[in-house]
């Protein structure tokens, strides 16, 4: 007699959210979402572009899920883009695929987009595969910002064993300007750079005159790095796009992210980052 492993339930969510410039001001154009994707709207603080707030009501990802994200700015619209917290990425049951997650971001001609998803957090023995691409179109702006954390290291994990591959591209007036991958497949890589760090962040800026943008970002870094040694930080530009990196301990990294964004921005990362 032989038995076989349970069927175990999978999500397969999605959501699109899209902004248009209507009678003069950015409203909501479009919305779609499937469980367990969801989209908040929670009021902007005066003077500032629409928000919207991507939640997963599953409260994280598992072995085998399936997510889609896409959000898209009309032209001349402007939108601020997070999610609601950090997302979970769960151990992976033996023998399950790993969960997938796809987000597609446009932001057309005289748009503007800051993409400020929290956290990533992966699980020891986690398996997630994440690809995000940017269409970016000539006279558009773009900030993005993505952090990933391996492990639980405020509960003694470590990652030692799973799956990573988190992949991201950047499309400019239609041609490929950047692209990157990062891959961890079992014990994190301290030959990679890594040292004792579990938290690396990548912040992206895409504009049509990147370079002040980028001495700014270079002085805030520095002015960072001379303030605390916890966080190794550091900045370039490739192709026209700005490429920040942030890598240390979770905590620390977060906290400096904040930093950098808020005063890099002029103005508060959205609410659900400080609850």
């Amino acid at each position: 007699m032989t038995t076989s492993l349970p069927r175990l339930q999978r999500s397969s969510g999605e959501s699109r959210v899209a902004f248009a410039v209507r009678a003069g001001e950015t409203r909501l154009a479009d919305l779609y979402q499937r469980d367990p994707c969801r989209v908040l709207f929670p009021d902007s603080e005066p003077g500032e572009p629409p928000q919207a707030v991507l939640v997963t009501t599953s409260g994280g990802v598992a072995g085998g899920d399936r997510l889609r994200m896409e959000v898209a700015v009309g032209p001349g619209a402007q939108a601020v883009v997070a999610t609601q917290a950090a997302e979970k990425i769960y151990r992976a049951a033996p023998g399950s695929d790993p969960c997938r997650i796809d987000v597609a971001v446009t932001v057309e001609t005289g748009a503007i987009l800051d993409w400020l998803p929290q956290e990533t957090i992966v699980f020891q023995g986690a398996r997630l595969v994440r690809r995000t691409v940017a269409e970016v179109a000539a006279g558009a702006s773009l900030l993005g910002c993505e952090m990933v954390v391996l492990g639980r290291g405020a509960s003694g994990e470590r990652f030692a064993s799973g799956l990573l591959l988190d992949s991201w591209s950047v499309r400019r007036a239609g041609r490929l300007a950047w692209t990157d991958t990062l891959r961890v497949e079992g014990e994190t890589p301290d030959g990679a750079g890594f040292g004792t760090a579990n938290a690396l962040a990548t912040v992206i800026g895409v504009w049509d005159t990147p370079e002040p943008h980028f001495e700014r970002a270079r002085a805030l870094l520095d002015d960072a790095g001379q303030a605390r040694r916890d966080v190794r930080a550091g900045v370039t530009l490739v192709n026209g796009i700005l490429i920040a990196r942030l890598l240390g301990e979770a905590t620390a990294v977060r906290t400096a992210v904040i930093a950098f964004l808020t005063t890099f921005r002029g103005r508060r990362l959205p609410r659900v980052w400080h609850v």
